[in-house]
């Protein structure tokens, strides 16, 4: 087993050389996020799970529907889907009515762009192709996804609440194939339990609201260039965290992503 670490040696002289001597290309250059503190993994993971990004508004009345579809797709696949609500786009924007709860961020607005969202509900699956719009043809999308995505890499985690208000995460990563591929980390953090307000078929109506994209995400974290079978990467990553979130209610997600085509090869979420 070939292990990668995440701490750069910067080789100098021989003779105890000092730091002034390193060409400013030999410096070491911390990676803003990455931390040397470490938590405990709690999370282990032997499967391969599937990213599913629902793009979604309080005053979409179509939008619960759609939720209902994916939660009985959670209960079926038993950890193995991992969902997360992406509130962006008019049916997000803020309203008395809604006590003028604003679920947007700066990343679900750019996933938005990114992958050409224009109409609500409509979901993401492992951020392949486009967005899939018709509720009807979810399930079967999803099932289609998990009988055909190769298992690669196991993400295992762990993570806990630091000094009251940021989120410590522990990753390790074990590689199960060889991928000759330039891959990256993306981790974020979703909510549960908002009490809120939402359109359902033109009704206003009290809501709880479920695996919230959260702002300060991680993204595009380096990852490795390659690897071989039985290569194990550990890395620990601080997210910053908001004295709007009830952490007890977070999770964090961790994606593995392929740069090149954008591809989620690998998810795994750890509740607080």
């Amino acid at each position: 087993m070939r292990k990668i670490f995440n701490t750069i040696l910067v080789i100098g002289s021989l003779f105890f050389a000092s730091c002034e001597n390193y060409d400013e290309d030999e410096r070491l250059i911390p990676v803003i996020g990455e931390t040397d503190l470490t938590t405990p993994i709690t999370k282990q993971q032997s499967e391969q799970a599937i990213l599913v990004e629902d793009f979604t508004g309080w005053n979409c009345p179509n939008c619960p529907g759609g939720t209902e579809v994916l939660e009985t797709e959670m209960a079926k696949y038993q950890g193995r889907l991992i969902v997360s609500a992406i509130h962006t786009g008019s049916f997000a924007r803020p309203s008395h009515e809604n006590n003028n709860l604003d679920f947007r961020t700066p990343y679900g607005d750019e996933l938005k762009q990114t992958f050409n969202v224009t109409s609500y509900p409509a979901i993401l699956i492992n951020r392949q192709a486009t967005a899939i719009s018709s509720i009807g043809d979810w399930s079967a999308k999803i099932a289609e996804k998990m009988a055909n995505t190769p298992h690669q890499f196991n993400i295992s985690l762990g993570a806990e609440i630091y000094e009251g208000k940021n989120i410590l995460v522990s990753t390790k990563i074990d590689a199960l194939s060889e991928v000759n591929s330039e891959l990256s980390l993306t981790l974020y953090v979703t909510e549960s339990g908002i009490e809120g307000i939402q359109n359902v078929a033109s009704e206003i109506q009290s809501y709880t609201f479920k695996h919230v994209l959260r702002e300060n995400p991680l993204k595009d974290m380096p990852l490795a260039n390659s690897f071989k079978q039985g290569d194990v990467i550990e890395k620990n990553y601080m997210i910053t965290g908001s004295d709007l979130w009830v952490k007890e209610n977070c999770a964090v997600v961790v994606m593995i992503i392929n740069n090149a085509t954008g591809e989620v090869l690998q998810v795994n979420e750890i509740e607080l």
